[in-house]
């Protein structure tokens, strides 16, 4: 691994010098720092309290932030964290350092599909200034399935295909497939729920959308019936109102785009 030394440009190093010293530092604080581990870690340490340095890619929470926030949530909803079990490895992947559109998301499921759709939008609007949600946009058992339950239209319950009470860490590509169709780049093992609880987990990404490296996106892996439309035809879809700071829950045809949404995927 390259040393910071090899990494920090000499323009950078007069820069860094010159705003400590504008903000009372002086040679002796500097001597200091370079001759004493212990107030060095400090000093380092105490960076990770601002919330600007622990963003990851100025957007994303740590995965240490994002489990804590999980659990937290979940005591406040009266669900026993201890209900879950690890699909794959606990230990969390780490995000790509030259990507800043690969996010690290914990993926969770809870008793039904309705109620994970449900306690991830809750848990997103709470992160937000303001939400809107539209009002075909229902998540019960006869109106949003995973894409992979091709079950009749009359089942009950949720397909096999769901499996209750689990966590994973998974990564995914936001950026990807901006302004297709889904049902052109989609496939059963897409992205679901989980682009819900990358919203709820990563607030300061939902904020930061500017339709221009930041889009909003569909939720591929799901499919949804609105009132009085054709069953299954449509996708749940988030994106965001820059003017009034509005996070927005919608649906839209599987067949039709949107220059604003991509249509994230999975990464290894």
């Amino acid at each position: 691994m390259a040393s910071l030394a090899s990494e920090v440009s000499g323009t950078q190093m007069v820069e860094f010098f010159g705003r400590f010293g504008r903000f009372g530092g002086s040679r002796a604080k500097l001597q200091r720092l370079l001759g004493d581990d212990e107030v060095m870690e400090a000093w380092v340490k105490r960076l990770d309290e601002f919330p600007e340095f622990r963003l990851v890619h100025g957007v994303f929470n740590t995965t240490v932030d994002v489990l804590a926030a999980f659990k937290a949530r979940c005591a406040a909803k009266g669900i026993d964290f201890g209900k879950f079990s690890w699909v794959g490895s606990e230990q969390a992947p780490e995000f790509d350092p030259n990507d800043p559109e690969t996010v690290v998301v914990l993926d969770a499921t809870l008793d039904t599909l309705q109620n994970t759709f449900e306690f991830a939008w809750a848990w997103t609007g709470d992160g937000q200034d303001d939400k809107w949600r539209y009002d075909g946009m229902l998540s019960d058992a006869k109106k949003l399935r995973l894409l992979s339950d091709d079950r009749k239209d009359d089942a009950e319950g949720d397909g096999p295909e769901f499996k209750p009470y689990t966590l994973r860490w998974v990564r995914i590509k936001l950026d990807t497939n901006v302004g297709k169709k889904p049902i052109d780049v989609r496939n059963p093992k897409s992205t679901g729920c989980a682009l819900l609880f990358m919203s709820a987990e990563h607030p300061a990404r939902i904020k930061a959308t500017d339709y221009e490296k930041r889009f909003g996106f569909w939720l591929p892996g799901l499919k949804c019936t609105a009132p009085d439309g054709d069953r299954w035809r449509r996708v749940p879809c988030v994106d965001f109102r820059r003017a009034t700071r509005q996070v927005k829950l919608g649906s839209g045809w599987s067949a039709g785009s949107h220059d604003n949404l991509a249509v994230p995927s999975f990464r290894e």
